[in-house]
């Protein structure tokens, strides 16, 4: 499994951008591998699975939240990165999205304040036997390849042991970033020390941290052979300048935001998410181009794709979406004894005289068996209701939370209409588009 990480250009693991639509831009320019962004593990083994048809890929969803989207194009060559402080549950993460990915990264080298508070990130740098132990687990479990990415140490001596460590424990590479703990972009890229990682090692490296030098594809293989290294991965570049991974050469900044946007709406990626790549992409022409303006100013991802003359685009993909989601709303899915419908309605239905608890009422009472019971569930982590209908032996829900008991409840009836066939009795048009 060595080879997996041998000889490749790969899109680094970045917080916000390092999502579906810049992943597979990045594939389509040229890159070898893609890293998500850094997920904290406990949000991916809280988060649910769901195959999502209407865009071919596989969501895990926490809450309403995606918190990994993977598309089928990238799935060979996908790099899950995730921020975790033990083994159980860096193998539970393992274990839990293994068929999805293509690999596994431990991050042991962002600096940032949010991964080191949780005892993660470059903080593991300073906890070697956590780091052992998270690795061998994973080591011994996995089918597919592991690694992890660091930081160079405060001396090549704590270096060259960290990686004899992390070595010993049958990962099949590791990324390294030339610079310390403590240390930003506006300080110089340490290539002398990654070089001396790379002496050392006996797995392929991967070098990083060289952004502020690279210009374009040329540049990354010389800093390859600068350092020695089998693979190069590269962040902030490819974040201002996606197609830095062209060998026939980088595009315009109008290109890239172009085809950004094109991924963008395909993949359905979120207006905070959009609108921060772009907006990298841009950098300072945001103050000076009338479409960067409108881009700072936009509410949501219609108005930057307005911004760029991609609302035919915009268009197209919703129209697309909203075709097929009736069908997928309405397909009812088992799951632990309880039959789930992605379903809900506009609050302004309840306004009609005949409602969905109305009809379930009406109809049982016709055949004859007990009225639906209901239930409401209320959730910690935003005060929205999941409702349950239980009726004639069988549970129906909605994974669609609502905002009060009442909407819960009359959703869930809607999900065990559609579920028992009967959507015929309830009159007009429910399922919201």
């Amino acid at each position: 499994m060595n080879n997996f990480y041998a000889n490749k250009i790969a899109l680094a693991p970045m917080v916000k951008a390092g999502r579906t639509p810049l992943r597979c831009l990045s594939l389509d320019y040229g890159a070898d591998l893609v890293y998500t962004e850094e997920i904290i593990d406990v949000k991916l083994l809280q988060s649910k699975r769901i195959v999502n048809d209407i865009l071919n890929t596989v969501d895990y969803m926490y809450d309403e939240e995606i918190v990994l989207r993977v598309a089928k194009e990238e799935k060979s060559k996908l790099v899950l990165q995730i921020g975790t402080n033990n083994a159980e549950n860096a193998v539970g993460v393992l274990k839990k999205l293994e068929h999805d990915i293509a690999a596994i990264d431990i991050n042991m080298g962002c600096p940032k304040p949010f991964s080191i508070s949780g005892g993660m990130g470059a903080f593991l740098l300073s906890k070697p036997d956590t780091v052992k132990e998270i690795l061998t687990s994973l080591v011994a479990v996995a089918k597919i390849p592991v690694s992890c990415k660091i930081r160079v140490l405060d001396t090549t001596d704590q270096t060259r042991e960290f990686v004899k460590m992390i070595e010993s424990t049958g990962i099949c590479a590791f990324g390294v970033h030339g610079r310390r703990r403590e240390e930003r972009p506006s300080h110089p890229n340490r290539i002398d020390e990654i070089t001396e990682v790379v002496r050392q090692a006996s797995i392929p490296v991967i070098a990083n941290g060289h952004s502020s030098v690279i210009k374009e594809y040329s540049d990354i293989e010389t800093f390859r052979q600068e350092t020695n290294a089998s693979s190069v991965m590269i962040g902030r570049r490819a974040l201002s300048n996606p197609s830095v991974f062209r060998k026939e050469g980088i595009l315009s900044m109008e290109e890239d935001i172009h085809n950004f946007l094109d991924k963008a709406c395909i993949y359905d990626e979120s207006y905070t998410q959009t609108k921060y790549v772009v907006q990298r992409i841009l950098g300072s022409q945001q103050e000076f181009d009338p479409r960067g303006r409108d881009t700072v100013s936009a509410a949501n991802v219609q108005e930057i794709c307005k911004a760029w003359n991609k609302e035919d685009k915009f268009n197209e993909c919703r129209d697309y979406r909203r075709r097929h989601s009736l069908k997928r709303r309405n397909s009812i899915e088992e799951e632990d004894g309880i039959n789930y419908a992605n379903l809900t309605f506009p609050i302004k239905r309840l306004k009609l005289k005949l409602t969905p608890k109305l009809v379930l009422n009406s109809y049982c009472d016709e055949k004859k068996i007990k009225r639906p019971i209901y239930s409401a569930n209320k959730r910690t982590s935003d005060s929205r209701f999941e409702g349950k209908c239980e009726i004639n032996g069988k549970i129906f829900s909605s994974r669609i939370s609502q905002p009060n008991i009442k909407m819960a409840e009359q959703v869930a009836a809607l999900v065990a209409i559609i579920g028992m066939n009967i959507r015929d009795k309830l009159p007009g048009q429910w399922e919201e588009e």
